[in-house]
């Protein structure tokens, strides 16, 4: 049964049918995300989640705009001095980021390291309605400066955080929404309440190489062939007669054209 996407969701992405696209393929990233990382963690058979943590890092930025690169409309975009594409759909710019290892309420979500790519995709985000209350530590989106690939962004643009919950043990509480960024310690304040991601049953099926047969020898693993060797005659070396590579053709004696 299809899940009708929110309004607020399909007027940002311009209509019902691309939002609840865009919502379902973020969904199946974070499910691809997740299982790429555990299979990292589980083949470097360590005690250590650290793997586990980079793959989901790197793979929630990566899946997801995978995912939705061929989408109509979509843009790719790779903020000067970060190392990840972000997708740009409609006036949705997508941002996922992981606010918990444990199953946490999503309203309380932070944004862990609040450095200057974050200020500057929060420029396209509403402003805080509480900033005074933060003091010398409030958000002001006005006195950020856009680089280069960001300014270029149209106005309108509107960031949509993708918020999840996951440890190596699996993905708990994925969402998506607009918040603003009331303070540099990365307390958020939602705008439009964060929404749960309808997730699929499984990952996406990957291309596997089939296991070669054991016995069986590779292209250049074969019996070398012999090649006859004959040594020239004492003549033809004493002549400097140059040696013969190649065996002559022979010319026919007779041809089709010649008379009885």
């Amino acid at each position: 049964m299809e899940i009708p996407a929110s309004a607020w969701a399909s007027e940002l992405f311009k209509d019902e049918q691309t939002a609840r696209e865009v919502r379902d393929r973020i969904g199946q990233a974070l499910v691809d995300m997740q299982a790429n990382a555990r299979s990292s963690q589980q083949d470097a058979d360590v005690s250590s989640t650290q793997v586990h943590g980079v793959a989901r890092y790197r793979g929630a930025f990566e899946r997801v705009s995978e995912q939705l690169a061929d989408l109509p409309g979509a843009q790719l975009v790779k903020p000067n001095g970060f190392q990840f594409d972000l997708v740009r759909i409609g006036n949705g710019l997508l941002y996922p980021f992981c606010f918990s290892k444990k199953d946490s309420n999503v309203r309380t979500a932070r944004i862990q390291n609040v450095w200057s790519v974050i200020r500057e995709l929060f420029a396209f985000a509403p402003p805080a309605e509480q900033a005074d209350l933060f003091g010398e530590y409030a958000f002001d989106s006005s006195a950020v400066e856009l680089r280069p690939r960001l300014a270029a962004l149209p106005e309108d643009t509107r960031l949509v955080l993708v918020p999840f919950a996951c440890n190596a043990a699996g993905l708990l509480k994925p969402y998506w929404g607009v918040a603003a960024l009331a303070d540099e310690s990365g307390t958020l304040e939602w705008v439009i309440n964060p929404e749960p991601l309808p997730l699929p049953d499984a990952p996406t099926p990957k291309l596997t190489i089939p296991q070669q047969l054991a016995g069986h020898p590779g292209f250049d693993e074969g019996e070398q062939p012999i090649v006859a060797l004959a040594p020239r005659p004492d003549a033809e070396r004493k002549l400097n007669i140059p040696p013969v590579s190649e065996v002559a053709p022979i010319e026919p004696l007779t041809n089709e054209n010649d008379e009885n």
